[in-house]
């Protein structure tokens, strides 16, 4: 007799796009997400809140880590 386990695959949500991004400004690293219009990468630094926003475009880099100043 076998034992499943898990849900089977079931209701697994797919992994959410992101960058990392080094906020200067604080000196702390984070993720940025896309945003609703699947444009631009967007998000704020954990600390300051300072605001970052990254278009999204053809010819783009194949880079997944910034540095924000």
């Amino acid at each position: 007799m076998g034992v499943q386990t898990g849900n089977g695959g079931q209701g697994q949500r797919a992994p959410k796009p992101f960058i990392g991004i080094h906020f200067k400004c604080c000196g702390i690293y984070c993720r940025i997400y896309k945003n609703k219009n699947q444009d631009a990468y967007e998000g704020a630094c954990p600390k300051c809140r300072r605001r970052v926003k990254l278009p999204i475009g053809s010819g783009g880099t194949d880079n997944r880590f910034f540095e924000a100043s």
